[in-house]
Parts: structure tokens; C-alpha cells; sequence
């Protein structure tokens, strides 16, 4: 199945954490509801719009249908959205828990979240600009068709110890394979953000996860009438340095997702989202106007051409926009913001004075060339900002004064 980003995975957690408080049935992810789910929300950024009306009028069902999903026998469906302006720069976790929050506050989409009845889900969740606010969306598609059950769970390295999945502590390529008692065996592989379903049929299982990197782990379970969660928690490892995948997509716009291991990511053409995890990931946009996380690790983010959004997240990474306008946020750790050639007018969310730096080398440029002044680069009314000016170019530096920003800022 296309995989959920580790953003979904980790919302879809979060609410079967809450649908065993009250003893409903986890939710399993299903491809054509997290088709669905994602084009929902990427049509209301791109649109402007917040509405459970979609595209041509259509309601959440017909979009469900749309996308493949079947409904057969005994079924239901529902849908969530909500919306959030984004606030931390390290990470969208914040934004995923409050957006939970804030589904859980209200009492239609609490019900939908703790409907005994739905059996699978798809969830969306998108960032971009909706009324001029940097935005993060979120689709939530459940549904029930039929009286199949699954066995569902998701494979993570917890490496906070705090016995819950994070993002990027996802363990994909882990093979789940359960035998039934009369011999008859059922398989399927996490996906990178961790997770996993196996529809299944009544019965007593053995379960094996092996493969991946982990060493290989035999649990039992009994599968009836609903679903069943089986996690794979903080198992050991037997791979040693972490070796790295390269994952490209294609002239289209593609959404990737990284391993836990170091990745190098290229998204080509279209308008990509590049997802790395932990490791130290290299992204590449490619041409188009892109949105690269670097997650956890010490990342090199990429835009090239197109108006591109790049964040580091944790760690000490380094951020090259490339060409046209864009938008660069370290987050957490020391970064370093590189310009070169024509970078055209781009500006920094987090600079952090004394911690990170702004590399203008092989551009033959000298601190006495950069004309550094006052603006206000996020057009709130107030010129709390500091613009940058070398060779007919610009760099708008968020919420700095201009006495804050000198000559050991630069790498020139």
C-alpha cells in the first residue's frame, strides 16, 4: 500500500491510544482511504477552502469511492478535518497533537474517533498556506466494509524509552508473518513510517517479525470479530552502521518518506514532500516548488530550483534553497544556511544568533559588501526583521535586529 507519512502514522496512535480507553477496536490503515484523506486536504490548501464539500461538490463518501475504497455489506464511514497554523520550527509534532486536541475537544469528531464501529482509516496531513497562514491540514477518512478482521501494529526503535512511537523512530522493511494453527501462513512488510495490517482470517496465530535489521521475535495472538494491535516495541537491532537507501521519485509530484537509516532523497520533478526520519539524510528537491523535513539527524537539505520550503528539524543540518524564493527554518540544533550563485530572495524563520550561521562563501563577497537593514519581511506591520542586500540579491532574517546580526554570523 502507498505509506503514511510518519506525521499519520504517528496521529494514528494517537487516537487508537484513545480508542482503547474505551474499548473500541484499533483502526487499520487502508491505501485508497489514505488517497482520499490526502488529496482532501491538499485540495482545501491549494483551494482555500475548509469544507467537508471537496472537489466538484463531493462529499466525503463519494471521495471515498472515488478513490477506491468498497463499500460491501455492512458499512459506514465518516470524516474529520481540522486545521492549524504552524508554530514550532523543529518538527510538525506539535501541530499533529494539537490538531488531536483539538478533534478530541469536540464532541462530533470525538465520536467519530471513538466509533466502535470503523474498522479502517485514512488520514491526510498536509502543511502549506491557507489565508496567508503558514498551515497545517489534517483528513481523517474512517470506514468499515464488510466483517474481515486485521491485524494491525507498527515496528519502532523507541529511542526516548518512553514505550510510545515517534516520528522517525519508525522501523520499516520488518516482515510480519503469521501462521495459523492449521499451517496457513499470512505476510506483509511495515512500511517506512512503521506500520503494518494483515487481514486475517478467525483464528490462533503465531506472529513472527524478522528481516529489517531487528533480530527475529515470535508472538501469539487470537483473532475474532475485531481488530487486533500487535506492536513491535524497541527490539533488538542487528544491523550495525546505518547503511543508506536512495529513494527518488519521478517527473510528477511525489511524496517520499525516508528509513531509519541515512537516505539520500530525490524528488526530480513536480512538486515534491520529502520526508527524511533518524539518520543523517541527504534531500534533494530537484526542480519545483518542494517541502523537505529533515526530521531527527544532522541533515543537508536541498531545494534547487522552485520557491521551496526546507526545514532541519533536530539536529545540525544544512540548508541550501537553491534558486528563487525560499523559505529555510533550521529548527533545533546548530545549523548553517548556505547561499550561493543566484539564490535569488530567500529568508530564514529561526536564525539563531551566536548558534547558527549564514555561509556566503565562493561568492566574492566581503562583510563591507552586504548591505544589512531594517524591513519587515513577514509583512506583520512591524519591522522587526533584518533584509540582507549582496549582488542584487536578498536574505530576510525573521524577527532579528539589525544590531543582532555582525560580522560573526557570516562565513564569507
Amino acid at each position: 500500500m502507498a505509506g503514511p507519512s510518519f506525521y499519520e502514522q504517528f496521529l494514528l496512535e494517537l487516537i487508537n491510544t484513545e480508542r482503547a480507553k474505551v474499548g473500541a477496536q484499533p483502526l487499520a490503515f487502508n491505501s485508497n482511504l489514505l488517497v482520499s484523506s490526502e488529496d482532501h486536504s491538499r485540495w482545501m490548501i491549494a483551494s482555500d477552502v475548509f469544507s467537508h464539500t471537496g472537489s466538484g461538490g463531493s462529499a466525503p463518501t463519494d471521495r471515498m469511492k472515488a478513490a477506491g475504497y468498497q463499500f460491501a455489506g455492512s458499512w459506514s464511514s465518516g470524516e474529520n478535518i481540522a486545521w492549524a497554523s504552524t508554530r514550532a520550527p523543529a518538527g510538525l509534532q506539535d501541530e499533529v497533537q494539537l490538531l488531536h486536541a483539538n478533534l478530541m475537544n469536540s464532541a462530533g469528531h470525538k465520536a467519530n474517533i471513538l466509533n466502535a464501529d470503523f474498522r479502517e482509516i485514512g488520514i491526510g496531513f498536509e502543511t502549506g498556506i491557507y489565508q496567508s497562514w503558514d498551515s497545517a491540514f489534517v483528513t481523517q477518512n474512517f470506514a468499515r466494509s464488510g466483517s474481515s478482521s486485521i491485524l494491525t501494529g507498527v515496528a519502532f526503535d523507541d529511542k526516548d524509552g518512553d514505550k510510545f512511537y515517534d516520528p522517525g523512530e519508525g522501523l520499516g522493511g520488518v516482515t510480519i508473518r503469521a501462521v495459523s494453527s492449521s499451517g496457513a501462513a499470512y505476510t506483509a512488510m511495515a512500511i517506512a513510517s512503521g506500520g503494518y495490517q494483515l487481514d486475517l482470517p478467525t483464528g490462533a496465530y503465531n506472529v513472527t517479525f524478522s528481516g529489517g535489521g531487528v533480530e527475529t521475535t515470535t508472538r501469539q495472538v487470537t483473532i475474532g470479530s475485531r481488530n487486533v494491535k500487535l506492536d513491535l516495541i524497541d527490539p533488538n537491532l542487528t544491523r550495525g552502521a546505518a547503511a543508506s537507501a536512495v529513494i527518488a521519485g519521478t517527473a510528477k509530484a511525489n511524496k517520499l518518506h525516508g528509513t531509519a537509516m541515512a537516505d539520500v532523497m530525490k524528488g526530480l520533478g513536480g512538486n515534491d514532500s520529502l520526508y527524511g526520519q533518524s539518520g543523517n539524510d541527504r534531500l534533494d528537491g530537484g526542480t519545483g516548488n518542494d517541502y523537505l523535513s529533515g526530521s531527527v539527524g544532522n541533515d543537508s537539505l536541498l531545494g534547487q530550483s522552485g520557491a521551496d520550503r526546507l526545514n532541519g528539524g533536530s539536529g545540525a543540518d544544512r540548508l541550501l534553497g537553491g534558486s528563487d524564493a525560499d523559505r529555510l527554518i533550521g529548527g533545533a540544533g546548530v545549523d548553517v544556511f548556505i547561499f550561493k550563485g543566484r539564490w535569488g530572495n530567500d529568508r530564514i524563520d529561526d536564525f539563531q544568533n551566536g548558534r547558527d550561521k549564514i555561509d556566503l562563501r565562493g561568492n566574492g563577497l566581503g562583510y563591507v559588501s552586504l548591505k544589512i537593514g531594517r524591513a519587515d519581511i513577514d509583512m506583520d506591520g512591524i519591522y522587526d526583521d533584518v533584509l540582507i542586500q549582496a549582488n542584487g540579491q536578498t536574505i530576510g532574517v525573521l524577527n532579528r535586529a539589525t544590531t543582532l546580526i555582525d560580522r560573526g554570523d557570516f562565513w564569507l
